[in-house]
């Protein structure tokens, strides 16, 4: 499967059956890719494309069916979308920022685009938010002041869930739209990030507070147990590293959004050593291929993918490797994040 004309495919497909048809080819093509041996890096931007071509085309078939825009937007993707780090699990997070103040007339409008592109996306794999972190969701479809006075609002009261959510919407990425909406917003944001250390200290605070296991499950374990233990991969591995490295960015004032890129900016600035950077980007690496290789094991299967690995499924080579990863997220986040955020609490 070309993934260059499945794109095309994709970008000039008529109808929303036609896009659903093309959505069923996603999980045959993970599993191609990487048994192929793409590695995870490579795979994240593919299906991160693939997602963006999805969700023009829905875009422009919603306005095809309602007729133009009644004033400029951007549609915009935040987590693993907005890093460019998907795989064919993922769920889908996205906001609109309207250029003005919308009547009843116009929030009608959008509201009606937002429903027929989200339902698109998930009827394509791209499952809806159970956190409703979606443009469907009024909260998430607000004029770009409205953005702008939420943010100063998280940043300046940076309670644990303002923590949360301004955390989710510093990895945003304009899909549609005018991409200079979403320009000035980032600009306000970085201005108030930069100048503000209580929520810089409440972001390290959180950054940190997940960590990997020492051991993993199954370790500790004897032949008593009939129930293989389970590992939430991208809790324990995925998410930690993907906080620290937001962290690092955002303290350099640096608005880069993927994972590896993050980390190779710290390591430019100096807050992050050349070793440090180049083995926690090993780690990455590690975490994020067997999360890839587990989803195309469920997918062969016949089974819906997901993060839960079952550790005996891994071979003794990969269970040593996976703890190694987890060792050096630990020694990263107790040296260099724990570093990063004394400085901020001072």
């Amino acid at each position: 499967m070309d993934v260059q004309t499945l794109i095309s495919q994709v970008k000039e497909a008529e109808t929303r059956h036609d896009l659903e048809q093309l959505g069923r080819r996603l999980p045959a093509l993970q599993i191609q890719l990487i048994r192929a041996g793409v590695n995870a890096d490579e795979l994240g931007h593919i299906i991160s494309d693939l997602a963006d071509a999805f969700t023009g085309r829905f875009i422009h078939l919603a306005e095809v069916s309602l007729g133009p825009a009644p004033m400029p937007y951007a549609w915009v993707a935040c987590g693993s979308q907005g890093r460019r780090e998907q795989t064919v699990h993922t769920d889908q997070d996205n906001a609109l920022i309207l250029s003005g103040p919308a009547d009843r007339g116009v929030s009608g409008y959008f509201d009606q685009l937002a429903e027929q592109v989200t339902t698109g996306l998930d009827a394509c794999g791209f499952v809806l938010c159970s956190g409703e972190v979606m443009a469907r969701n009024p909260k998430w479809r607000q004029p770009l002041d409205t953005w702008e006075s939420d943010f100063k609002q998280w940043i300046e009261q940076p309670e644990r869930k303002s923590v949360m959510l301004a955390q989710n919407f510093l990895d945003l990425r304009c899909i549609h739209g005018e991409a200079d909406l979403l320009e000035r917003l980032r600009r306000r944001i970085l201005a108030l990030t930069r100048h503000n250390a209580g929520f810089m200290a409440a972001l390290a605070v959180e950054a940190l507070h997940d960590r990997p296991p020492r051991r993993l499950p199954g370790d500790w374990l004897t032949v008593l147990t009939r129930q293989a233990p389970l590992l939430n991969i991208k809790r324990v591995g995925i998410l930690p590293i993907v906080s620290l490295a937001r962290l690092l960015a955002l303290a350099d004032g640096v608005m880069v959004l993927g994972t590896r890129e993050r980390l190779q900016a710290a390591v430019d600035s100096g807050r992050l050593s050349e070793a440090g950077g180049r083995d926690l980007t090993a780690a990455w690496d590690c975490i994020t291929l067997l999360r890839a290789q587990h989803q195309v094991r469920c997918l062969e299967q016949g089974r819906k993918a997901d993060n839960r690995v079952a550790v005996d499924t891994l071979s003794q080579e990969d269970r040593q490797r996976l703890r190694e990863a987890f060792k050096m997220v630990r020694i990263i986040q107790s040296t260099t994040g724990r570093r990063v955020a004394g400085f901020l609490l001072q």
